[in-house]
């Protein structure tokens, strides 16, 4: 009787304990900056409020030694090679804007050319909007 007593008891306790357990809280996505970009005939960038955007992660990377990957992106202008074009222009302008400022986003930002994937206006894949990097933090 007292062996049943037993095992009921550390039944109901392990239900009840089960009940009571913390809820798993889903884990936070890496933060992603996102810049629009457009670059001048030289290839330069033309805003400078993006200009000092890429200056302000240049001087995080350099004060918390961060990685991240800037993923680049283009409106759709032809074909998927004039697309990955466009994309590496923006990208190797907007690092190389970084590199000015802090040397060490040289080594702890990486580009991947995504050229027309991921759209933002689908509907509209001529719109500049679709031209963009988009910064990721790796962990």
């Amino acid at each position: 009787m007292k062996k049943s007593f037993f095992l009921l008891t550390l039944l109901f306790a392990v239900l009840l304990f089960s009940c009571n357990s913390p809820e798993t809280k889903p884990t936070a996505e890496p933060s992603k900056i996102v810049l629009h970009i457009e670059l001048d005939s030289a290839g330069e960038i033309k805003s400078e409020e993006v200009k000092q955007q890429l200056v302000a992660l240049a001087k995080k990377i350099s004060e918390h030694a961060d990685r991240l990957t800037l993923n680049a992106y283009s409106e759709q202008t032809g074909s998927k090679e004039k697309n990955e074009e466009v994309a590496s222009a923006i990208a190797y302008a907007a690092k190389h804007w970084m590199i000015t400022h802090c040397d060490r986003a040289y080594y702890n930002v990486g580009i991947h050319i995504k050229g027309y994937d991921d759209p933002i206006n689908a509907a509209n894949p001529a719109d500049i909007v679709n031209r963009r990097i988009e910064f990721e933090e790796l962990k």
